[in-house]
């Protein structure tokens, strides 16, 4: 029997991205810690104008606005 795909709501959508913005993961170069954040902050900006949930937005640019 297949699983029925259920469409993620804009608030998951945004609690998600949200999610790796606060703890993005990290990788090692040159010995150094570097974390992709700013690449979350991107693609979180992107996002934004595709949702039609106002506490989505709200929520999401107001995570952003911590860490931009």
């Amino acid at each position: 029997m297949e699983e029925e795909k259920r469409k993620m709501s804009d608030m998951e959508i945004a609690m998600r991205i949200a999610k790796h913005i606060e703890n993005p993961c990290g990788i090692v170069i040159d010995g150094k810690e570097h974390n992709i954040r700013n690449f979350y902050l991107r693609e979180a900006k992107k996002l934004i104008p595709t949702l039609d949930n106002p506490y989505a937005k709200g929520f999401l640019e107001a995570i952003m606005r911590k860490y931009e």
